[in-house]
């Protein structure tokens, strides 16, 4: 009988077999040793290969809703939109609006709640919502790669000079003011921010009130905000939220204790607990005669 091609494979000897045993172990090993080793340079570029597939999926949304406000690359658009491609924009935005979370957590909420209350700022185009989540066109994800888009241009907008920073200042915002000492030996210079309270309509959006509640919508049994009640006729429903509290009393205890009492119709929990401690006494007693006032300036 012919032996079969593969004959040649067949190990009669013991202790061969058990040698070749050994050594396939050992050559498992130093690939499954290999492969860990390389695994954390593998990851970092797959992170970064996500990453930049995140930024060109940002560029196409952006070019397609974007670009007409806040311009092509970035730099806006006079009196329609601001400047996003902007070193002001990425060192000092959310310090002058006094924003407690990071830039991209700004970005990533403006994106997706927008600013529809504010109906009556310096930009003639309201910046509208556009996460699905409140109502808009685009899922979570889109939302990211939007804001990771814009967070991109961070690396050469910080180079930029003074004359070549396209971002205009906002209405409305404080602005730091320099203090100069001479001394026979040296000049300093040091920057101070202006020690007085916020305007109301500032603390609004830079707490991200802006983000759950429409200050021109009526909140009535038919007209339900998405997330917070409408704020457009507050000073009719306030002061019959809560029997034997004024309308005063009510906003201001909704602001510092959220939770006392939740609007029939929406979910306890989503209104941060720790607004009392975000603001002055002055602030919060401002905001609420402010949200109160059926002609506030916005």
């Amino acid at each position: 009988m012919e032996k079969p091609w593969y004959s040649y494979l067949y190990i009669k000897s013991p202790i061969a077999k058990i040698m070749w045993g050994i050594a396939s172990i050992l050559i498992a090993i130093v690939v499954i040793l290999a492969l860990g080793i390389m695994e954390e340079s593998r990851m970092a570029a797959q992170t970064r290969n996500w990453e930049g597939r995140s930024i060109e999926k940002g560029a196409e949304i952006y070019a397609n809703n974007c670009y007409t406000c806040h311009g092509l690359e970035g730099h806006g658009s006079p009196g329609v939109g601001p400047a996003l491609n902007s070193r002001h924009f990425f060192e000092k935005r959310i310090a002058e609006v006094g924003f407690s979370g990071t830039l991209e957590d700004y970005i990533k909420l403006t994106i997706a709640a927008g600013r529809p209350s504010n109906s009556h700022g310096q930009w003639l185009q309201v910046m509208p919502t556009w996460s699905s989540a409140y109502g808009g066109p685009l899922r979570q994800d889109q939302v990211q790669q939007a804001t990771d888009y814009v967070m991109n241009w961070r690396s050469t907008a910080i180079l930029q000079t003074p004359e070549e920073d396209p971002f205009i200042p906002f209405n409305n915002i404080p602005v730091s003011t320099e203090t100069v000492t001479d001394t026979a030996a040296t000049t300093e210079t040091t920057t101070t921010e202006v020690a007085e309270s916020r305007p109301p309509q500032q603390l609004f959006q830079s707490l991200g009130c802006v983000a759950c509640h429409n200050l021109t919508e009526m909140e009535t049994a038919s007209n339900h905000g998405l997330i917070g009640p409408n704020m457009g006729n507050l000073n009719e429903n306030a002061p019959n939220r809560v029997p034997g509290e004024d309308a005063a009393t009510y906003v201001h205890n909704s602001i510092v204790t959220p939770n006392a009492h939740v609007v029939e119709g929406y979910m306890a929990g989503t209104m941060p607990p720790n607004f009392g401690d975000l603001m002055t006494p002055e602030e919060i007693d401002a905001l609420v005669a402010w949200l109160l006032d059926p002609n506030r300036e916005q």
